[in-house]
C-alpha cells in the first residue's frame, strides 16, 4: 500500500516508521521546512512539505507525487495548540482537502477522546454519547464525520505520552500536580503511549477498519491511584486535592474510555498501563526526570540510597557490602540483577547481544530500583555512559565515585574472567586508562563525593562513605 501521513510529529513519525518497516510505501507530510529537512536526513521514507489547511498546497502535492496512487491516508496534523480557528483550518478544512485530492483513498482521521463529555465516571465506548459542548470539540466531530462519511475511520486518541512528553509525571515531579474532584479520587485518566498510538493507527489503516475506534490503554485508573503508584516510585508526597479547573482547554470530564473494540480487532498495546511504561520504556522516566532537573528552581529530593560508581576493579561491590553491614542497608549489585533477570552470565549476554544489548539490560535494572529506599547500590563501570541512566542515578541517591589508579585496577581484574570489555586485551592497563580518560568527565560531573581508593582499605573507604552520606542526607532533611 501507498500511505500518506499528514503530520509527522510525535505520533505520525512513529506510525510512518512502523508502516515503512512493514513494507508499505510511505509519504510523510510536514508543515515546516525545518521538519521536512530533518526528516529527509533521518528517514528512509519519502518526506514532502505540505500545508493541509491550504487547498492549493494539497493539490500541488497530489500533482507532485503522481503517478503514485495513494491507497490510504492518515490525517494526524497538529493544530499547534491553537483554538477554534486552527481546528477549523487544520482539522476540518485539511480533511476536506485531502479527501478531494486523493479520491478513493481510505481516510483515517485522528480525533480525541475529549469528544466524550461525560462527567459521572461511566465507561464509554464507541457507541456512547459524544456531543462536546466546546467549539473545538464540535470541530473534531465534524472532521470525524468527514472521514466516516467517506467510508473511513476516526481514531479517538486518549492523552498521548512518551519520552520527553508526560504531563502527568512532569507535573508531579515539579510539584504542580493536583487531584481534581470526584471526592478526592480525581477524574479517570485515559492515556496511550505514543508507540502504542502509532501501532494502533498502523493497524487501523492497513486493515482498512472503518468506523470509530477508541485508542487508549487497558487501565481504568483515577488520578489518585495513579499518583499513589508514582509517588511510591519517586519518593514524593501525594499532591493536594482541588476542584476541577473550569478553564481546561478541552473542558473537564470524568469517564473511563474503553479500548475493547480496538482490542477485539486484533490490536494490543506494548504498554497496557502507564506504570508499565514508566518502568519499562527505556527513555520515558529518565527523559522527564532530566527535563525537570534542567528546569527546576529547587532540586528534586534525592532518595535515601547510596550509589557507587567507578571503573571495574575499583571495589564497588566489596565496599557496598561493608557499607550495608555498617548501617543496615540492603546491598544491591546491578550486574547481579542483570544476571538474575537474564538467567545467564554477563560474558554470555555480551556474546549473544553485544554491548548494546547489555546496556539496555543495565538501564532496565536501574529502572527496577525506582522506589527503593535504604540500599547501597554498586553499579557497573559503564552505567554512566548511557545518557538515559544519569537522571535516574541522580534521583536514586547519594552518588560516590570510587576512583583508583589504572595499574591497580589492572592487577585487581587480572584473574577475573567476567570482564567482557577486557577479554583478549594484551594490555589491560592501557585499556583501563583509555576507559578512565573517556569516563572521567562523566564520573566527575555525576558524583557527590569522589574517593581515591588506591591507598585505602575497603573498610576505610566504607567508613568515609558512611560519614559523608550521613551528613548529606541530614542536610536534605532541614
Amino acid at each position: 500500500m501507498t500511505i500518506l501521513i499528514a503530520g509527522c510529529g510525535f505520533v505520525g513519525e512513529r506510525a510512518a516508521d512502523l508502516l515503512h518497516a512493514a513494507g508499505h510505501t510511505v509519504i510523510g507530510l510536514t508543515h515546516s521546512a525545518a521538519s521536512t529537512e530533518r526528516l529527509r536526513a533521518a528517514k528512509p521514507w519519502r518526506v514532502e512539505a505540505c500545508d493541509v489547511s491550504s487547498e492549493t498546497s494539497v493539490r500541488e502535492l497530489a500533482a507532485k507525487i503522481t503517478p503514485l496512487k495513494v491507497d490510504a491516508f492518515i490525517h494526524c496534523a497538529s493544530s499547534s495548540r491553537g483554538g477554534a480557528e486552527m481546528y477549523q483550518s487544520v482539522y476540518v478544512n485539511g480533511m476536506r482537502h485531502l479527501l478531494a485530492a486523493f479520491p478513493g483513498a481510505f481516510p483515517l482521521y485522528t480525533s480525541s477522546t475529549s469528544v466524550f463529555p461525560q462527567i459521572d465516571g461511566e465507561t464509554v465506548d464507541e457507541t456512547s454519547f459524544a456531543d462536546p459542548d466546546r467549539e473545538t470539540g464540535r470541530l473534531l466531530r465534524e472532521a470525524e464525520n468527514l472521514a466516516l462519511n467517506a467510508g473511513g475511520c476516526a481514531g479517538r486518541l486518549a492523552g498521548i505520552y512518551g519520552p520527553g512528553r508526560s504531563f502527568l509525571l512532569k507535573n508531579l515531579l515539579e510539584g504542580k500536580a493536583a487531584i481534581e474532584g470526584n471526592d478526592g479520587q480525581g477524574r479517570y485518566l485515559n492515556q496511550i503511549h505514543a508507540d502504542d498510538a502509532a501501532s494502533a493507527l498502523a493497524h487501523l489503516v492497513t486493515h482498512r477498519l472503518s468506523g470509530i475506534y477508541n485508542i487508549a490503554d487497558d487501565q481504568k485508573v483515577t488520578q489518585r491511584d495513579s499518583y499513589l503508584d508514582l509517588c511510591r516510585l519517586f519518593g514524593l508526597a501525594m499532591p493536594p486535592a482541588r476542584d476541577p479547573d473550569p478553564n481546561r482547554k478541552r473542558g473537564w470530564s470524568h469517564k473511563h474510555v474503553s479500548n475493547a473494540k480496538l482490542r477485539a480487532s486484533g490490536w494490543q498495546p506494548r504498554y497496557p498501563t502507564y506504570l508499565d511504561a514508566v518502568q519499562n520504556d527505556p527513555e520515558l522516566a529518565s527523559s522527564i526526570l532530566q527535563a525537570v532537573l534542567d528546569e527546576a528552581a529547587t532540586p528534586l529530593p534525592r532518595q535515601p540510597n547510596i550509589i557507587l560508581i567507578g571503573l571495574m576493579g575499583s571495589g564497588k561491590t566489596t565496599v557496598a557490602r561493608i557499607v550495608s553491614q555498617m548501617i543496615g542497608f540492603q546491598c544491591i549489585d546491578t550486574d547481579q540483577l542483570i544476571v538474575d533477570t537474564a538467567g545467564q552470565s554477563i560474558p554470555s549476554i555480551f556474546a549473544a547481544e553485544a554491548e548494546t544489548g547489555f546496556r539496555l539490560r543495565e538501564s532496565a535494572a536501574l529502572r527496577s530500583l525506582l522506589g527503593k529506599r535504604g540500599a547501597c547500590i554498586a553499579t557497573g563501570g559503564g552505567i554512566i555512559t548511557q545518557p538515559r541512566n544519569l537522571p535516574l542515578l541522580r534521583h536514586l541517591g547519594y552518588i560516590v565515585w570510587l576512583d583508583a589508579d589504572p595499574a591497580l585496577l589492572a592487577r585487581r581484574t587480572s584473574h577475573n574472567n567476567d570482564r567482557p570489555l577486557l577479554a583478549g586485551e594484551e594490555d589491560p592497563k592501557a585499556k583501563l586508562t583509555r576507559l578512565l580518560d573517556e569516563r572521567k568527565p562523566l564520573y566527575k560531573a555525576l558524583a557527590d563525593l569522589r574517593i581515591q581508593t588506591s591507598e585505602l582499605t575497603p573498610q576505610e573507604t566504607a567508613y568515609g562513605i558512611m560519614e559523608s552520606a550521613r551528613v548529606f542526607f541530614s542536610k536534605m532533611k532541614r
